[in-house]
């Protein structure tokens, strides 16, 4: 409103404004527009497979809406803040939205709206429509992550899209599914507190600053914080302390900290921002009682936080919202660190995580966040998880009796009794059902019993 009102005799009006100034506002007595050039727009990270907001250089058509901000109902002024090199080079149009985005969750809200029960058939109807390989990617992670199952039309070869209860969970969060279902299992498996951070962490900047004078300094500094073997729970310790200290002290104590340390401060920010939004939408959709604590700054003692110490449930947790980006270390030689394989893929640690050179782990199996090729295919944010963990939030699960082992998603074979095979079948349909109530009770469901079974089975694997 403020923005509407004339300056008093004397003063001079400034505005700070969005993109949503190109086409939505006319201001009267503005007479200059000072345009930046930027713009910041949904993304796909390619190497997560995730949603990102970042900045970059706008339009031809947007920059030419912004220089008619000015001067509307009098003459005006544009100052460009950037050269008309750059201005050659911008794109004549921005993309449509549904053509760089990912499409999961528009996938999912599709489904969710009863609007169609086959994605590609309805958005290739939209004006602009994304290609069948982005609809047909959104599809399969959402498979990946269980939200939904496909299925054939009867008396033909269509393909339909069928809801689960965990997809019908995931299609009320405005999240990333993967970042969803995460944040769900921390709920029901009772780590919430630490998964916050971790899930807020996957869609924000590295809470590590780089040093390019400092180097040693800031590698040593970053050590400190270190995890044994997963980068997710460094990430949580970095915050944990830091947020003692934003607690305890002021301004000063927490920029002092993030300096020491060689911390990048606007991250921690996100996540601590992020936390808050993700308590807020797990309430909304009530998965859980936010009566139950104070605020988000509480929820380290609350119930939802009971397991919070349990490094094998945590894992578990994270490998629900992560799989199928598993890795699979094969002990070499003596001294020599284990190789990594994804199905037939040969992988390698990048050195920043703090599973690079290790030379033994206490299990074979990994997760991991990214993946991406420069001369060789690199893993990063990693963590070991219990077998257990991969039969409990595998796909499709084979079990050979007569060889006393079970085979998940036709290559991940694990070396246990034929019987855990089944009864870890029967544990899945069982906590889908526990889903499917929760949607129903309101979170209420009476699921304690079977989760502290699968807890325990994780645990003492």
């Amino acid at each position: 409103k403020r923005a509407f009102m004339k300056p008093k005799a004397g003063c001079q009006k400034i505005i700070l404004a969005t993109n949503i100034a190109e086409t939505s506002i006319t201001i009267d007595d503005c007479i200059c527009v000072i345009d930046t050039g930027s713009v910041r727009e949904i993304v796909q990270d390619k190497r997560s497979l995730t949603s990102k907001l970042v900045t970059m250089w706008c339009s031809k058509a947007s920059s030419k809406q912004r220089a008619g901000r000015a001067g509307r109902v009098q003459p005006g002024i544009c100052c460009k803040l950037y050269s008309s090199s750059t201005a050659n080079n911008m794109k004549k149009q921005s993309i449509p939205e549904l053509q760089r985005v990912p499409l999961e969750e528009v996938c999912l809200n599709i489904l969710a709206g009863n609007l169609a029960n086959n994605c590609m058939e309805f958005l290739s109807q939209a004006p602009q429509p994304p290609s069948n390989e982005a609809v047909a990617n959104a599809l399969k992670v959402l498979e990946e992550v269980n939200a939904i199952e496909p299925m054939k039309r009867k008396n033909s070869d269509a393909r339909v899209e069928i809801m689960t209860p965990l997809g019908e969970h995931l299609a009320k969060l405005p999240v990333h599914v993967r970042v969803g279902k995460m944040l769900i299992f921390g709920v029901v498996f009772k780590v919430l507190d630490k998964i916050l951070t971790i899930a807020a962490s996957l869609s924000s900047k590295s809470p590590f600053s780089a040093s390019l004078d400092q180097s040693m300094q800031a590698a040593i500094a970053h050590r400190a914080f270190g995890h044994q073997s997963s980068d997710f729970l460094t990430i949580s310790n970095v915050w944990e302390k830091y947020w003692e200290v934003c607690k305890g002290g002021g301004y000063s104590d927490e920029r002092r900290f993030c300096d020491k340390n060689f911390l990048n401060r606007a991250a921690l920010i996100e996540i601590k921002d992020a936390r808050k939004q993700f308590i807020t939408l797990l309430g909304q959709i009530g998965f859980i009682d936010i009566s139950k604590f104070k605020s988000v700054d509480y929820i380290s003692t609350s119930v939802y936080n009971s397991n919070g110490s349990n490094d094998d449930i945590l894992g578990a947790a994270i490998c629900a919202g992560l799989y199928p980006n598993c890795a699979h270390a094969v002990v070499g030689t003596i001294n020599e660190p284990p190789t990594l394989w994804h199905k037939q893929e040969q992988l390698w640690f990048h050195k920043s995580s703090v599973n690079y050179q290790q030379k033994k782990f206490d299990s074979e199996w990994l997760i991991f966040h990214e993946k991406f090729a420069t001369h060789k295919s690199f893993v990063t944010t990693t963590c070991l998880v219990k077998p257990f963990s991969l039969l409990l939030f595998g796909k499709s699960i084979s079990v050979k009796h007569l060889e006393r082992k079970v085979i998940v998603d036709g290559w991940i074979e694990l070396k246990i009794p034929a019987q855990t095979g089944v009864m870890f079948r029967e544990l899945r349909e069982k906590l889908s059902e526990e889903l499917s109530k929760y949607i129903s009770l309101v979170g209420e469901s009476q699921s304690d019993m079977l989760v502290d079974g699968i807890v325990q089975l994780i645990t003492l694997e």
